[in-house]
């Protein structure tokens, strides 16, 4: 699942492209993709033709005014009317080609034998098209994504921007702050404790297994056993792995791709995440891997603690 970095990656890149933008047609292939309204969607809705009928009529002629990110929610402002909500979840895409862009071919998976395509593909499930030529393609091979529209006044009901800790890379996100919230939950394991939302934001498997590494603290230790020096690593390895991976454009595991069709490079300066069974890049040691509540873990035993 695209997390912080990669989310920032795609609100950044697409920023510049749809800003002032007005939306000319919106073609909706999948329509379970898309809902009116802040209702939580379940992942086994149904299609509904209405509501995708009523979320083209709507978009026509509406001009984009912005586009930012809360924890990994994609939200793009239309021009103070309403709001296009998009979660990535597992495996969605949102790819942007400019009018002469169009015959593009690009790769949609970061694996071997992956072959570059024109889009739309069977996995391209909505299609905004703009008066200047461009097209914004949402791809999402697993479908646990969506698009949901709100007016301005719905944007502050939607369930899913809600309740999330502070963004770790705002300047108001202190170590004074991270102090405070070291005493959240201090009986829980470090790894676990990173990746919850209501604590921090838009950390995930990724970042927290790299962050524990640039920290030196093994994915087990209890929050709160963490000693003062031990806890300042903690904190300047959040900001510095999450600002490192943003300037990096992201990993680019499996499915994420930027806007752009190109891939993020900060998989390539991994230090431990997916490199269980191979040797610690600075001290030789065999990287291992826990499970901790469903999800894989991996970190050095020699220089984490």
């Amino acid at each position: 699942m695209p997390e912080l970095p990669e989310v920032e990656t795609v609100v950044n890149e697409l920023r510049p492209k749809l800003k002032n933008n007005k939306i000319k047609a919106v073609r909706i292939l999948l329509p379970k993709m898309v809902a009116m309204g802040p209702a939580t969607l379940s992942n086994l809705r149904k299609p509904g033709e209405k509501v995708a009928d009523e979320f083209t009529k709507t978009l026509k002629g509406l001009t984009i005014s912005d586009v930012q990110r809360r924890a990994k929610m994609i939200i793009i402002d239309l021009a103070g009317k309403y709001a296009i909500l998009v979660h990535l979840k597992m495996t969605g895409q949102l790819i942007f080609f400019g009018k002469k862009e169009l015959d593009k071919q690009i790769r949609l998976l970061n694996i071997e034998n992956s072959k570059p395509v024109h889009l739309p593909t069977k996995s391209t499930h909505v299609i905004f098209e703009f008066t200047d030529g461009s097209k914004l393609f949402y791809n999402d091979f697993r479908q646990f994504g969506y698009l949901k529209l709100v007016t301005d006044k719905e944007l502050l009901q939607v369930p899913e921007l809600q309740g999330y800790g502070p963004e770790p890379l705002e300047k108001h996100f202190t170590f004074s702050e991270f102090e405070k919230l070291l005493k959240r939950r201090s009986s829980a394991q470090i790894k676990p404790w990173l990746m919850d939302p209501t604590i921090i934001a838009g950390i995930g498997n990724i970042y927290s297994d790299e962050i524990l590494y640039c920290a030196k603290v093994k994915p087990t230790r209890r929050v709160g056993s963490l000693k003062i020096e031990e806890r300042k690593l903690l904190f300047k390895g959040i900001k510095k792995i999450l600002q490192n991976a943003v300037d990096h454009y992201g990993s680019s595991v499996g499915d994420f791709v930027r806007p752009s069709g190109d891939w993020g490079t900060y998989g390539l300066l991994h230090k431990v995440y997916g490199r269980a069974g191979e040797k610690c890049k600075k001290c030789g040691s065999i990287i291992k891997s826990l499970k901790f509540n469903g999800r894989t873990g991996s970190f050095c035993p020699r220089e984490q603690k």
